[in-house]
């Protein structure tokens, strides 16, 4: 985590003073020599090198929780834990242009790497399969109490339907009803009362989507509009990881942060002394005057720049030219954050009355839905319904 935020901070750092000297009519030549370390292939006239770091941790807490993240999206494991993705996250601009509706529908998105990247410049090729949930689907409306059939819209997953008797009695499938999962058809095993209404909730599997490509440490924000992944430098092929999307937002994730005051040293070379004078003023002037705001509204403050010592060493053994070296320091402030994901799904409950019998037969019931005890018989969670195959065209098997 130290080396993502310092890493993150000396990059930001180069951008933004090569965004700064591009506006320059003398020095714009400086930006492509404005580098992390000694990377250059030959010593150029000038330039800006930014050598090392330090940092200390400024801890907010005990134990460093800030609090629970509440979102549309989590991020959930298949199976072993595996890290194609750093981390998933809510693409607020997305939702806003959405009228404030999430623009994927929820349900569960598997995630699995086909091709994992070998270098930085290399593309790595991930498919996705949806595998959509619908809630509360309307299904029957009984009229005279002799219905015995009705028909799901979608074609459900295995072992995914849930009945509910007027969104407050949950029904037991194989006792109270039967699902037909090629056709979609409910074979009902009891009567209802007139005026009774059914609805479902299921997850049914659409078509995958890809090829889709990514390379390391980047996001990808139009896999899954309103979702940013966040691809790393860990996935590997065959890697599987799914993208929970539900349709309000709920407890995602524990969030657990503080801050980094982080200290950068750079140099600013040049073989002429006027013009490493010049560079270092730009440096401190563009920094604190310019940058300074507009950093710290992104959560990024400026503590310090100082100057440090010159000094001057030959560029040329045999004649008496010299490169003039300016060091310099910023100190930042920054935050660090890590999210801890919650994948659970609750997807049964089977409640059971005050007397302690199970209440999942209408005709058995002592009590009204609404005076059923909150002990619970049984729970089942699941993250990972069922995950439907491809073949190597990407084309989905039945």
């Amino acid at each position: 985590m130290y080396y993502y935020l310092i890493g993150a901070l000396k990059r930001r750092l180069i951008l933004e003073l090569q965004d700064s000297f591009s506006r320059h009519p003398v020095y714009k030549k400086i930006i492509h020599q404005i580098q992390n370390k000694f990377a250059f292939d030959e010593r150029p006239q000038f330039g800006i090198v930014v050598k090392g770091s330090s940092a200390n941790k400024v801890q907010l807490s005990a134990d460093n929780f800030i609090g629970t993240v509440q979102s549309h999206v989590m991020l959930a494991h298949v199976g072993q834990p595996q890290y194609p993705l750093e981390w998933v996250r809510e693409d607020l601009s997305a939702v806003r242009a959405n009228n404030d509706t999430f623009p994927t529908l929820p349900g569960i998105y598997y995630i699995e790497i086909l091709k994992a990247p070998e270098y930085p410049d290399d593309q790595g090729v991930f498919v996705i399969d949806p595998l959509l949930t619908q809630i509360d689907e309307p299904l029957l409306q009984v009229q005279t109490g002799l219905e015995t059939t009705a028909q799901l819209q979608q074609i459900p997953t295995l072992g995914t339907v849930r009945l509910w008797e007027n969104r407050s009695f949950l029904l037991t499938e194989n006792r109270d009803f039967t699902v037909d999962y090629q056709t979609g058809e409910i074979n009902f095993a009891t009567r209802f009362p007139s005026g009774t209404k059914l609805t479902a909730d299921y997850r049914y599997a659409v078509p995958s989507v890809g090829p889709l490509y990514f390379r390391w440490n980047e996001a990808d924000f139009r896999a899954l509009p309103g979702v940013v992944l966040a691809f790393g430098k860990r996935a590997k092929t065959g890697d599987k990881v799914a993208v929970v999307i539900y349709q309000d937002r709920v407890d995602a994730a524990n969030a657990y942060g503080g801050k980094f005051e982080a200290s950068f040293d750079f140099d600013v070379i040049a073989r002429d002394p006027i013009q490493m004078e010049e560079i270092a003023d730009l440096c401190i002037m563009y920094l604190w005057g310019e940058k300074k705001p507009l950093l710290e509204y992104e959560g990024i403050e400026i503590v310090d720049v100082s100057m440090g010592g010159e000094s001057e060493e030959p560029a040329d053994e045999t004649g008496d030219l010299y490169f003039y070296t300016a060091s310099m320091a910023i100190q930042l402030r920054a935050d660090w954050e890590m999210h801890v994901p919650l994948p659970l799904v609750l997807s049964k409950v089977t409640p059971t009355t005050k007397e302690g019998e199970e209440a999942t037969d209408p005709s058995k019931r002592t009590a009204p839905p609404s005076t059923i005890s909150a002990t619970y018989s049984s729970l089942f969670f699941s993250t990972r319904p069922a995950i439907v195959g491809r073949n190597n065209l990407f084309e989905r098997i039945g």
